[in-house]
C-alpha cells in the first residue's frame, strides 16, 4: 500500500453516485425544527395547566389577567393539542431523520408532515382567530379598530410562520430531480 492511499482520502470502489447534500441539510433542519416543536409544547402545556389568574396578573393589568384565564381552552384541549403537537414534532424528527439517511420512507413521513401541520395550522389560527373576535370587546383601553388590526397582522404574520417550512417542503419534494432522487432510494 502507498504511502498517498494510507494517509490521503478513501478511493470509493463502488460506481453508485454519491448521494447529493439536500438530504442532509433538509433532514438537519427538519431535526432542529421537530426537537424545537417538541420542547415548546412542553413549556406551553406546563404554562396552560399551571398558570392561574394571580400569576397573569404578575404581568399583565389585572383586567387582562382576568382576560387572560377567562379565554384559555377547555382544560382537555390544552393537553390534547399539546399531544397532538408533541407527535408533529417527533414525526419531522423520524422523517428528517429518514431523509439524512437517504431512506425513501423519511421523504414520505416528511410529505405527510407537512400536510398534517398545514392542516393543524390553518385549523389552530382559525381557533385562535375566533377566540380573538369573541372576546374582542372585552380588551379594557383599546379600541376595538386598533386591536382588530393588530391582530389580523399577528394572526398574518403566525400563519406565514407555521406555513413557511411545510410549504417550502412539499414543493422541494415534489420537483422533478428531488423525487427522481428519493425514489431511488431504499426503503
Amino acid at each position: 500500500m502507498n504511502a498517498f492511499h494510507e494517509f490521503g482520502p478513501e478511493v470509493s470502489n463502488s460506481t453508485s453516485p454519491p448521494h447529493p447534500r439536500w438530504p442532509r441539510v433538509i433532514g438537519t433542519v427538519g431535526i432542529v425544527l421537530g426537537v424545537l416543536i417538541f420542547l415548546d409544547q412542553i413549556d406551553d402545556l406546563w404554562m396552560q395547566l399551571t398558570w392561574t389568574e394571580e400569576d397573569w396578573r404578575l404581568i399583565l393589568p389585572p383586567e387582562m389577567a382576568a382576560l387572560m384565564a377567562a379565554a384559555l381552552r377547555p382544560t382537555g384541549w390544552p393537553l390534547a393539542s399539546t399531544v397532538i403537537q408533541m407527535g408533529f414534532g417527533v414525526l419531522l424528527v423520524v422523517g428528517s431523520l429518514g431523509l439524512r439517511r437517504c431512506r425513501r420512507s423519511g421523504a414520505s413521513l416528511c410529505r405527510l408532515w407537512a400536510w398534517l401541520a398545514i392542516a393543524w395550522a390553518v385549523a389552530d389560527i382559525g381557533w385562535a382567530a375566533w377566540l380573538l373576535s369573541r372576546y374582542s370587546g372585552d380588551i379594557p383601553g383599546v379600541s376595538l379598530v386598533s386591536w382588530q388590526s393588530a391582530a389580523a397582522l399577528g394572526i398574518g404574520f403566525a400563519l406565514v410562520l407555521l406555513l413557511s417550512y411545510p410549504v417550502f417542503l412539499l414543493v422541494w419534494l415534489a420537483r422533478p430531480d428531488v423525487k427522481a432522487e428519493y425514489s431511488s432510494w431504499l426503503e
